[in-house]
């Protein structure tokens, strides 16, 4: 994501988090059981985080979302963060693929993945470079640069609203609930010729018939 998009007036409602409050995962928003967030309504809540993710929704910029919900007992032997990352990896890596069949060979885009600072950084740190060298599963990420950087998700506003996106899918997957993902699902990188969504995955072996839009798009 670029920054340049994020500087400019955001919704009324994002006034508590613009101002410094103590960084709030979404999930804690939504449950209200801390400051600042426990004394707003939960339709208010509901609402902080929608506009959060509008920031994204209205961007004109060329902004993109990636986003990878997996089924874990579709996988009962793989590392389901795992899998994540080779498909976000990927996917990421195609995107900047066809992005690049657009310019001239002298000026090409590389690339970076920006994560929170997680138990998993020396792991993912060294898978990217197995992907780079070795492969995934579909082959060399030729497009990503380095390995991931991971930051403070309370020093970077842009880390915090990709947390926001990974809660509106969490959402959608795991209690059916449409209320925030709708919000970005256009912001999903898709296929304008095919109408594929190649930005949303939807890693699973129980339900060959499943109606969800990231599943449907690919039929």
């Amino acid at each position: 994501m670029m920054d340049g998009p994020f500087l400019s007036p955001l919704p009324s409602s994002l006034a508590i988090w613009i101002m410094g409050v103590p960084f709030c995962s979404p999930a804690e928003i939504f449950s209200g059981r801390s400051e600042p967030w426990k004394a707003l309504h939960r339709h208010e809540r509901q609402q902080v985080i929608k506009d959060v993710l509008r920031t994204l929704a209205d961007d004109r910029y060329g902004t993109y979302a990636f986003a990878v919900a997996v089924h874990k007992k579709s996988f009962p032997n793989d590392d389901p963060m795992k899998i994540a990352f080779e498909e976000l990896c990927n996917r990421f890596d195609i995107f900047l693929k066809s992005e690049n069949a657009k310019l001239d060979r002298n000026h090409h885009h590389r690339g970076m993945i920006v994560l929170d600072e997680s138990t998993y950084e020396t792991t993912l740190q060294q898978l990217a470079k197995d992907f780079r060298k070795i492969g995934t599963r579909w082959g060399v990420t030729k497009n990503i640069a380095e390995v991931p950087l991971f930051v403070d998700s309370r020093a970077s506003r842009l880390i915090q609203l990709a947390d926001h996106v990974a809660y509106s899918v969490f959402r959608f997957y795991e209690s059916d609930d449409l209320n925030y993902v709708k919000t970005i699902l256009p912001k999903f990188h898709s296929d304008s010729a095919t109408g594929k969504i190649h930005g949303l995955v939807h890693k699973q072996t129980f339900d060959l018939g499943c109606m969800c839009q990231a599943c449907l798009s690919r039929r």
